[in-house]
């Protein structure tokens, strides 16, 4: 994040998972207005960005002018976000999922975060030069909140669970969890050298129960345009991936 807001006093507010899945609602509900009744996946999140709200987007080498793995940045006052040309999917179309969950993410600091930013007249309340972004994704490990939310907003928007849970039982024939002990049977034995190098070229230590579940949920994720790994963390979410039993309800 560009912008110090604990240094300048203010808190991101905290928001529970139903909060947050209701705001992507909101902004599904008025797509749906808009275009009409969203049936089957994908969202098309680019109409959502630039019809249903007033943002514009675009490519730019975020890395580069930026520093570090950047992803994505967006400025608020200028209503505009810029993803990073690594993931501009008429290059390379393998990372559509990733551009998607991307652009879906600063969707999210937009419906959920700008208030930080911007008064009531759409003008800036911290203080910037106006050149660098307000907010900017970097692939870390360590997130803060704000974008620990923009996380579970973009995958509630990409992947809401009104649409989720007919297509779970499209694949698994009902509406019951599945357990890793099942997965084991239903997934056959795959190589986790897929794990070893992650999207930004940094060597991982795989998880064979993480690599199960996305290869398990793979149609999924084409159906809904997404990774692997963002329909595994939805699912996992929804207590629609669990380790053995009961899964956790959704706080």
């Amino acid at each position: 994040m560009v912008v110090d807001l604990l240094a300048q006093g203010i808190e991101v507010p905290p928001l529970s998972s139903r909060q947050i899945a209701a705001e992507a609602d909101a902004v599904l509900a008025e797509y749906a207005m808009r275009f009409g009744p969203i049936t089957k996946p994908p969202i098309e999140i680019e109409d959502v960005a630039t019809s249903v709200l007033p943002l514009t987007f675009g490519f730019s080498d975020l890395q580069s002018q930026l520093g570090g793995r950047v992803h994505g940045a967006i400025w608020f006052s200028r209503q505009h976000i810029l993803i990073d040309d690594a993931l501009n999917p008429d290059r390379f179309p393998d990372l559509l999922g990733r551009y998607h969950f991307t652009l879906a993410h600063e969707i999210a600091h937009w419906q959920l975060h700008r208030f930080l930013f911007l008064d009531e007249d759409g003008h800036a309340v911290l203080y910037g030069d106006g050149e660098m972004p307000d907010v900017i994704c970097r692939k870390d490990h360590a997130r803060p909140l704000i974008e620990r939310q923009a996380d579970e907003f973009a995958g509630c928007l990409l992947m809401p669970e009104w649409l989720l849970r007919p297509a779970w039982r499209g694949l698994t024939g009902g509406d019951e969890p599945i357990c890793d002990r099942q997965l084991r049977e239903l997934v056959p034995p795959v190589e986790p050298i897929r794990f070893l190098i992650d999207a930004d070229g940094v060597e991982v230590e795989p998880d064979p129960i993480r690599l199960m579940r996305e290869v398990f949920c793979e149609s999924l994720a084409d159906q809904f345009a997404v990774s692997d790994e963002a329909m595994r963390i939805q699912l996992e979410y929804l207590g629609l991936f669990v380790t053995e039993g009961t899964p956790r309800p959704v706080p």
